[in-house]
């Protein structure tokens, strides 16, 4: 028989969070208590941002979207139309994966302290998923600037990047430090959030044993 036919809510079979013992303890337990507000507030506080920053993708993926196409169409270029359309696929696809990976992370199943729990979990998950399709992005535009670039020695098309090429190589070398230190930087709010998440589940089990 499945979670949800058990009245349990699923938690996500890829999480790898290292919590996967004491979430199963914690599925044990029955639930009797109400939802601490440390928990509450803390899940809540988590939601604000979350919206705040979906605006803000959207904002600027629009903003981005439209002013690359008319750039990109104003210009001289002769394959203007193609960069126009590479824009508009990988705003596209980057947005696609947004509202996905957004999905079904707003609200807890129940209203308890396993429901808020398991909510604080996905949404761990889902960072992480977020952490690595932001690397698969960056190194897919890379690999489409090489075929590119490639391609604009048999006159397909333009250059992307005009000259020796250094001052692109130094470009992209400083972008890809700046990701990794954001990265190294996100991944470990990412665990300070496991930590928490345990730290809750161990007090609230804990308290259900007494």
């Amino acid at each position: 028989m499945s979670e949800h036919e058990n009245g349990k809510p699923a938690v996500a079979q890829d999480a790898g969070d290292g919590l996967q013992e004491l979430a199963n303890l914690w599925h044990k337990a029955p639930i009797t208590l109400p939802v601490p507000e440390a928990i509450r507030a803390q899940v809540g506080k988590q939601e604000r941002r979350m919206r705040l920053y979906a605006w803000l993708e959207w904002i600027a993926s629009i903003v981005v979207g439209i002013g690359g196409v008319y750039l990109m169409l104003r210009s001289d270029v002769s394959d203007a139309p193609w960069r126009a359309l590479l824009v508009v696929v990988l705003l596209a696809w980057a947005m696609a994966f947004s509202v996905s990976n957004r999905r079904g992370v707003w609200e807890p199943l129940e209203e308890s302290v396993r429901g808020y729990l398991d909510l604080a979990r996905l949404r761990l998950v889902r960072k992480r998923r977020m952490l690595r399709f932001t690397w698969l992005f960056f190194i897919a535009e890379l690999g489409i600037f090489a075929v590119w670039q490639w391609l604009s020695r048999f006159e397909w098309l333009e250059p992307i990047f005009e000259g020796d090429g250094w001052f692109a190589i130094t470009w992209i070398s400083a972008f890809a430090l700046a990701m990794s230190v954001w990265s190294a930087w996100y991944w470990r709010r990412i665990k300070s959030g496991e930590q928490q998440i345990e730290k809750w589940q161990r007090e609230n089990i804990e308290i259900n044993e007494k």
